[in-house]
């Protein structure tokens, strides 16, 4: 079950929120490697003293010498093969995800998972930048063409309101209280969306995604 009291009083941006609160109940063993891994290392999706794992990180403009160069718009050399790759937050910063995809598929093991999330209603954030937007129909293609199957996908959010507060955090947060409320408000006004209305709003409105597949 969502951890609401979180989203609310967190300093952390809802999507990240939600994406934390969905990882988290997520297993992993085998060797592991994070992209888009950040350099203080507790920050990140899987924690370094994380049981059964072997865990490999990931990014390009990392300074940390321990870190798998891979960059993943270019072919993939290594001759590693991971049981789990975690992607969160990156896929949106790559011109060409479907690349990005088949060099994944190269280095996991047959039968090993694929979990990540990107952004949907969520504000341009260059890191250095941010080129697109994809939707569920969008990720599941890329998958399946990519070799996977079993492909979960799940929006994240509760619908609209929320949505919209996500958007506005970058001002709202100098208001704490005021943004709070405002958060409280969103969800339970999702909430009663979600009883009255024949969809899921968070399925109109998702703050993003998070999406789970298996090589074949």
């Amino acid at each position: 079950m969502m951890n609401y009291f979180n989203i609310i009083f967190s300093n952390k941006s809802v999507l990240r929120n939600l994406q934390e609160e969905k990882f988290k109940n997520l297993k992993f063993n085998g060797k592991c490697i994070e992209f888009g891994a950040n350099d203080i290392l507790k920050k990140n999706f899987l924690k370094p003293n994380l049981e059964d794992c072997e865990i490999k990180y990931s990014n390009i403009s990392s300074k940390n010498r321990s870190f798998v160069r891979i960059d993943l718009q270019k072919k993939i050399q290594t001759k590693i093969k991971f049981d789990n790759v975690i992607i969160f937050n990156v896929i949106e910063h790559l011109p060409n995800p479907d690349f990005a995809l088949g060099n994944i598929t190269s280095i996991i093991k047959n039968n090993g998972q694929i979990v990540g999330s990107i952004p949907f209603l969520f504000r341009i954030h260059g890191a250095p930048k941010d080129y697109s937007r994809l939707t569920k129909q969008n990720i599941k293609e890329l998958l399946k063409k990519n070799n996977f199957s079993n492909i979960k996908i799940d929006e994240l959010g509760t619908g609209p309101f929320l949505a919209s507060i996500s958007l506005l955090r970058s001002y709202l947060k100098y208001l704490p209280f005021i943004y709070q409320l405002l958060i409280f408000f969103a969800i339970v006004t999702d909430k009663f969306l979600n009883l009255i209305m024949n969809t899921n709003p968070k399925e109109l409105y998702p703050i993003g995604y998070i999406f789970s597949a298996v090589k074949k």
